[in-house]
Parts: structure tokens; C-alpha cells; sequence
């Protein structure tokens, strides 16, 4: 089991992944901005094996979190965006993104990503 920080700012994205994760045994904390996302990861960066992260959000933008997460020596990060185009791929890998998934995806995807970055294995950008 992998602790994980899934920051989304969608209620009924966070829901749907969140469900996902669980069922595949994970435990899952919920950041619904990415503020707060950085304030979790300011009272326990380490204690996050994975952060799942939404690009687009308010305030606080999820290529924010990534670089946050990696100027820290956070856990590996999946990138999730609506947006898959080739520059939003490539801002999110900037950043540190260990892989990047485009939304809507398919569960299996999804939980394909996780497994590769929670065994140490590089993950790959994809729609």
C-alpha cells in the first residue's frame, strides 16, 4: 500500500480517482487546490510515496506543485491534464514530472501510471 496525494480540483475527478486508488489498495489524501497542496507537502513531503496532480487549477497551478514537489526531493509525480497537447506534456516533464496522463483516461491507465512510478520505473507521457 502507497500513500498518495492526489491533487485535483474537480470534486468529481478527485472522487472518481480517489475510488480508483483506494480499490487498488492505496491509501489517498485529497488536496482540492493547489495551495493546499503545498501546505501539505510543507508538513510532510516525505510521507507521500506518489503525488497525482492536476495541471489546471485556480490559484495555484499544478506545474507549481511539481516544482515544489521536486525543489523538496518529493516523491515521483504523475501529471493529469485535460490539455494533452505536446507543450502541456512537455511543461509538465519540465517541471518534474516523472509521467504524464491526459484526461479522460481509461482506470486501467491510470492505475498502469501509478504501479510504474511506485516501482521506481520511469513512466510514459501519454493522451
Amino acid at each position: 500500500m502507497a500513500r498518495i496525494l492526489l491533487v485535483e480540483d474537480e470534486p468529481l475527478v478527485a472522487h472518481m480517482v480517489r475510488r480508483m486508488l483506494e480499490r487498488a489498495g492505496h491509501q489517498v489524501d485529497w488536496a482540492a487546490s493547489g495551495q493546499l497542496a503545498l501546505e501539505r507537502l510543507a508538513q510532510e513531503a516525505q510521507g507521500f510515496d506518489l503525488v497525482v496532480c492536476d495541471l489546471v487549477m485556480p490559484g495555484v497551478s499544478g506545474v507549481e506543485v511539481i516544482r515544489e514537489v521536486r525543489r523538496r526531493g518529493g516523491p515521483p509525480v504523475l501529471a493529469l491534464s485535460a490539455s494533452v497537447s505536446a507543450q502541456s506534456q512537455e511543461e509538465a516533464l519540465k517541471a518534474g514530472a516523472q509521467a504524464f496522463l491526459g484526461k479522460p483516461f481509461e482506470g486501467q491507465a491510470l492505475l498502469a501510471q501509478v504501479e510504474r512510478l511506485l516501482q521506481g520505473t520511469p513512466g510514459a507521457a501519454g493522451p
